[in-house]
């Protein structure tokens, strides 16, 4: 929005406005301590008369334990414990794209990756495919194959996809994208310049805001034509809602997450409070340069009820939260599982595990999907190549992204003995490490 209230090109439209709080309250846990120590009375409320330097100190004391970072980390990874692999029918040229498909050195398998991580944290994410511009009036395609031109994919995370149109038709008119580049300041320094693409059928458009003395008025700054009669975006789900709109399937973990940030954070407290005793006195003999506490020195009472002695706590509330630390830390090592064995209505963890399918599992069924719009994405460039779409070939990960049956019902059975303190922690992680659910180095 400009200051005086009306929408720009840069305004995100009412889908995406509500699902940035979620999307704002995962990127700050993946970004860990500082991330979550900047947000600051976002997600650790300032209690009631606590003053702002005591509130600060409590603050820098707290730590984050990043369970859903690692939930992300473990559930990333397992696809491609196998390497991306492209069908023996794909052309060389798509072979020569896939070594590097964004000009940027990402390959096939690094480019899925990030797509598939991207797409279990905000629960859809984008490939663009772009085309090289430049070229002179007239340019035929065999000129800017010979200038070395090809097409190339972009990642589009959903937080910069800000806006879209659809058409009549049902398609896509229109999408908005923002960018951040950076551009040379000067013979040393460079500076980072935000900017909005707009895409249509056919047209592109950058533009780029000018502050000027009483608002900001964002400009066209480049446009131009392109010979795609659709705009070249593919959305891969991972818990799809409605059209580009999703639920990130790993939200339940945030939200637990928070809790364990803000419960560690009265944890430290606490102990910072039980390890600093409060000295109290009663009827001592106060002298004109009060009471002098330290070794050699005497403290003299007046009377016979005089007294001198540290108040101290308890700690039956510092046990208490250490054991909520350790249960929300342990449902947050498995709560990805859900991700793993099969999810249908009506039915209980355990009775959802019993009848788990490797191939039936949510993860899996997003890998499916980063296949599938990889695949697209690789048929839209054979296009601009003048190739046949089928000799894109097709894009394989490691199918193997569940668990079965009996694996799931195991682990729903090890979290309940942890939780009711059956087993201790370190035999749960153990044992939940030996099916493969963590990885061996977390």
């Amino acid at each position: 929005m400009t200051e005086t209230g009306h929408a720009d090109v840069a305004t995100p439209n009412a889908v995406w406005s509500a699902r940035a709080p979620d999307w704002e309250l995962i990127q700050d846990l993946l970004g860990g301590t500082r991330a979550m120590r900047a947000a600051s009375e976002k997600w650790l409320p300032r209690e009631p008369r606590e003053s702002l330097e005591a509130y600060r100190i409590r603050l820098t004391r707290t730590v984050l334990f990043n369970g859903l970072g690692r939930a992300i980390q473990t559930l990333s990874g397992k696809p491609f414990v196998k390497p991306a692999v492209l069908s023996d029918d794909a052309d060389p040229r798509i072979r020569a794209l896939a070594r590097d498909l964004d000009l940027g050195g990402r390959d096939l398998g690094g480019f899925a990756r990030d797509v598939l991580r991207a797409a279990l944290t905000d629960g859809l994410t984008h490939i663009l495919v772009d085309f090289p511009t430049g070229g002179e009036i007239g340019e035929t395609l065999a000129d800017e194959i010979e200038r070395g031109a090809r097409p190339y994919l972009v990642h589009v995370p959903a937080r910069e996809l800000i806006g879209w149109r659809i058409g009549d038709d049902g398609e896509l008119a229109r999408v908005r994208v923002r960018e951040t580049v950076m551009e040379r300041d000067g013979p040393w320094g460079e500076r980072a310049v935000e900017q909005i693409r707009v895409l249509e059928p056919g047209r592109w458009q950058v533009w780029r805001k000018t502050e000027g003395i009483k608002d900001t008025v964002w400009r066209l700054h480049a446009d131009g034509e392109s010979s795609l009669e659709a705009i070249p975006l593919i959305t891969v789900y991972a818990e799809r809602t409605g059209f580009l709109t999703a639920r990130p399937p790993l939200l339940d973990l945030a939200w637990l997450n928070l809790a364990h940030w803000q419960s560690s954070s009265d944890q430290r407290h606490i102990l910072h409070v039980a390890r600093v005793p409060i000295l109290f006195g009663r009827n001592l003999k106060v002298g004109e340069d009060g009471i002098e506490i330290g070794p050699n020195r005497l403290i003299l009472g007046d009377g016979d009820s005089a007294s001198l002695s540290y108040v101290e706590h308890s700690g039956a509330a510092i046990e208490a939260g250490r054991q909520d630390l350790a249960d929300l830390e342990d449902r947050m090592a498995v709560m990805g599982l859900d991700l793993l064995v099969h999810r249908s209505g009506g039915v209980t963890a355990t009775e959802r595990a019993i009848d788990a399918a490797r191939t039936d599992s949510a993860l899996a069924a997003l890998v499916r999907a980063v296949e599938d719009g990889l695949s697209r994405a690789l048929c839209l460039c054979a296009e601009w190549l003048d190739l046949d779409p089928a000799s894109a070939g097709r894009v394989t990960l490691d199918p193997d992204s569940g668990l079965d049956a009996a694996e799931a019902q195991e682990i729903d059975l090890l979290l309940k003995a942890r939780l009711a303190g059956e087993i201790d922690r370190e035999t749960f992680l153990a044992e939940i490490r030996r099916r493969g659910v963590l990885a061996p180095t977390l």
